[in-house]
């Protein structure tokens, strides 16, 4: 008796597990889309550059609630001058950094360095003493900080030089620029 229920046990064990489970069903609905992040980010700082800062402007991403991983690229511009108007709001002329001015037998630099914490943008270049330098060259300063995602940055196309075309590209309106005095 023992084996009967045994090898009934196993007959129904063996003919359960082998079963078809039938045609796959249709895929079911598209679940909702998720709110859209920032491609980028963009704020502009004003500052000085003076020897109590180092002929340096230093921004920290954190303490701005500004985003940046290790693979994002960071590029900054700097407001260089303006050219006319359009709906009644000055048109602004960036340029990317580094930035080269030749002064006379001298030669004076804007460049930058970043990580994912932080941007510095500082004065380089041949200039014995910066503090010498016309004040149009160190005060009041506008520049441009560009978060660049790194997937953007390789497969877009857009020339990282053109700040115009990168913003744009972006789908960042002007409006939505913050701005920051350092």
């Amino acid at each position: 008796m023992k084996k009967i229920i045994t090898l009934l046990f196993v007959s129904a064990f063996a003919l359960t597990s082998c079963s078809d489970d039938g045609a796959v069903g249709p895929q079911g609905p598209q679940g909702p889309e998720g709110a859209p992040g920032p491609l980028g980010q963009v704020i502009d700082i004003v500052g000085d550059f003076t020897a109590s800062n180092e002929y340096s402007l230093s921004l920290d991403f954190t303490e701005e609630g500004i985003e940046v991983f290790e693979s994002d690229v960071v590029l900054v511009y700097l407001k260089t001058g303006e050219d006319g108007t359009a709906d009644g709001a000055p048109v602004e002329v960036f340029r990317m950094l580094p930035q080269t001015y030749y002064i006379g037998d001298e030669v004076l630099q804007y460049n930058y360095d970043f990580t994912f914490f932080s941007v510095l943008i500082f004065l380089d270049g041949t200039v014995a003493d910066f503090g010498t330098l016309d004040t149009s060259f160190r005060n009041n300063q506008v520049l441009r900080i560009v978060v660049v995602p790194a997937e953007f940055a390789r497969t877009s196309g857009v020339d990282m030089s053109n700040m115009k075309a990168v913003i744009n590209a972006l789908d960042i309106e002007q409006k939505n620029i913050r701005k920051k005095k350092i």
